[in-house]
């Protein structure tokens, strides 16, 4: 078969696929109607392949199968090359796809199992929590070490122990299958939660009650999933029409909301994406269809939330505020965050990421004025060392680690696992975070020591924002409570103790600053009052509130913050 033939007849089945549930919502008989969708999508693959059924012997080319699978999906009928997807539709690697391994690849594709075999809907009508699974396993690798578990669990007491006890064969791994253990938490019965939701007893569930029962990451999804599977047209949602929904479906992490990156106000089928592992394509081929109810092949903001792109600027406040002048903006990076200004206060640091993420992120540097620029190597949250001849930062290159870098780009070294790595201003160490604690490296031995281990302290989480003061004695951080962020100072004269300083419940930026004379505090934080994020002060030896910081104004969008050690003058980001 010509291959434009095969990707015109997976189109029109596909169509005819992804319309078929509004027909057939209402005479699914009980369990999981994702199980009438795959059976949907079998007799659209095998039309597809001029009756596949028929001939289950014949096989097909596993890079010509992925590659019209793709074309078939988007919205353009774009062909493109994807590995993964071809071993995930050829497991035995051996070059070609049989009728089996193609209807397996559609249960992967529809959520229905992963590529361990392990199932993630069971004909009970139960879904596995595989959005848990996925955030856990941050290397990957289809299973969670003891360490990803409790740091995704944000460290709660019991993790360990719970951990333990899903790790039955205790080799310290939890497999899928251990994780998704029927008598355990992560198998989730919707039918049980339809009924818990259903509080007047109709058999629906209006938007009200689903507000009352819907987590808060998840309460975006009502307004756009009810009006989407309401396919009676009653303003509720039935048990089958739930189950189908969103809300109703654990197995993918849709509480994040997708990036506009082309900055166009609506989402495209690639921009519908919510985790680094862009996985289930047949399923999020299917929700797409099912929100995007004018069919015009994009989710406008009334069909879906998603986060709108902000572009963000690098600006240059004189010390008394009477100047504030754009220093670095570029069409390549919409996003510049976490400024660092050199000792002598000539040059600049920052990180700029392009529209494909953070992973493909620069280190730029730039003279103070702006007037030169350059793109220095990939990286993150950069850091001047006292001398200016090196820098400390984050990079990805072998795992989420912390560097020296030289000016030219290369590597020095790298130091450690962890993030925010940033330099002493006596030039002597560079702290880090690492798994919830706090440690300091030696820049002359090379040995690094923790200063605040994770179980002395209260944060589920440390934001690797990490900042020294001016004498190099004290480190102030930001620490995540269980619904706010506490700005606390360690002191490292004698042993190292915390000193709790202020909380809130407000979004705060990503970066803090410590002006000059070690006196005040600077960091971005939402403002209720002005609808934006302005730049605040705080005395660090009082017990005063921060107030907004009168040299910066209220009349920008101020996002990361950062005090030249020369005192004349403060570099901030802010949105467009």
């Amino acid at each position: 078969m010509r291959w434009f033939h095969v990707i015109a007849t997976l189109v029109l089945a596909l169509e005819a696929f992804l319309t078929a549930p509004r027909l057939l919502a209402e005479s699914v008989s009980p369990g999981d109607p994702f199980e009438a969708i795959l059976q949907r999508a079998v007799e659209a693959l095998d039309e597809s392949y001029d009756s596949w059924n028929f001939r289950p012997e014949e096989t097909v080319d596993s890079t010509t199968f992925t590659i019209n699978y793709i074309a078939s999906l988007s919205t353009d009928g774009r062909r493109r090359l994807d590995r993964v997807l071809i071993l995930h539709a050829d497991p035995n690697r051996d070059r070609v796809v049989t009728r089996r391994e193609a209807v397996r690849f559609l249960e992967i594709q529809l959520g229905l199992r992963w590529v361990t075999d392990d199932p993630l809907r069971l004909s009970n009508g139960r879904v596995v929590d595989f959005a848990g699974f996925l955030r856990a396993d941050t290397d990957q690798n289809d299973e969670i070490s003891e360490q990803e578990f409790v740091v995704a669990v944000w460290n709660t007491p019991g993790a360990k122990a719970d951990f333990s006890a899903l790790d039955k064969d205790g080799d310290g791994r939890m497999s899928l299958f251990e994780y998704a253990s029927e008598e355990g938490p992560h198998v989730l019965n919707v039918t049980d939660r339809f009924g818990k939701s259903d509080s007047d007893g109709d058999g629906l569930l209006s938007e009200a009650e689903l507000a009352a029962t819907t987590p808060i990451n998840r309460q975006h999804l009502i307004r756009s999933n009810v009006p989407a599977f309401d396919d009676d047209g009653d303003g509720k949602l039935s048990l089958v029409e739930f189950q189908l929904s969103m809300l109703g479906n654990f197995n993918y992490p849709w509480e994040s909301l997708p990036e506009d990156h082309d900055h166009d106000d609506a989402l495209s089928f690639e921009e519908f994406s919510f985790h680094p592992r862009d996985l289930f394509q047949l399923q999020k081929r299917y929700y797409f269809h099912r929100l995007d109810r004018n069919r015009d092949d994009r989710l406008t903001l009334d069909e879906f939330e998603f986060e709108q792109q902000k572009s963000y600027s690098l600006y240059r406040i004189s010390g008394g505020g009477e100047s504030v002048d754009e220093i670095y903006a570029s069409d390549r990076f919409p996003t510049i965050g976490s400024p660092s200004v050199s000792s002598d206060g000539r040059s600049i640091l920052c990180h700029a990421v392009p529209p494909g993420g953070e992973h493909k992120s620069l280190i730029v540097a730039l003279s103070a004025d702006g007037g030169e620029t350059r793109d220095v190597c990939t990286g993150l949250m950069p850091s001047w060392s006292p001398s200016g001849s090196r820098f400390a930062c984050s990079r990805y290159e072998g795992g989420a680690g912390v560097w020296i870098m030289r000016l030219d780009g290369n590597p020095e070294r790298r130091i450690d696992d962890g993030w925010g790595a940033q330099w002493s201003p006596d030039g002597t160490s560079i702290a880090y975070t690492n798994d919830t604690s706090i440690r300091i490296y030696d820049v002359a031995s090379g040995r690094s020591r923790v200063v605040l281990a994770k179980e002395d302290h209260p944060y589920r989480y440390i934001q690797p924002s990490l900042t020294w003061s001016p004498d190099s004695q004290r480190i102030a951080l930001l620490g995540n409570l269980d619904r706010e962020i506490e700005l606390g100072v360690l002191s490292l004269t004698g042993s190292p103790s915390l000193s709790r300083r202020f909380r809130t419940v407000d979004a705060t930026g990503q970066r803090l600053a410590w002006t000059s004379n070690g006196r005040r505090l600077l960091m971005c934080m939402d403002s209720p009052r002005y609808g934006r994020s302005l730049i605040y002060q705080l005395e660090v030896d009082t017990d005063q509130p921060p107030s907004v910081f009168p040299d910066s104004g209220t009349g920008m969008d101020w996002q990361d913050v950062c005090s030249s050690p020369t005192a004349t003058f403060i570099v901030a980001t802010a949105a467009q």
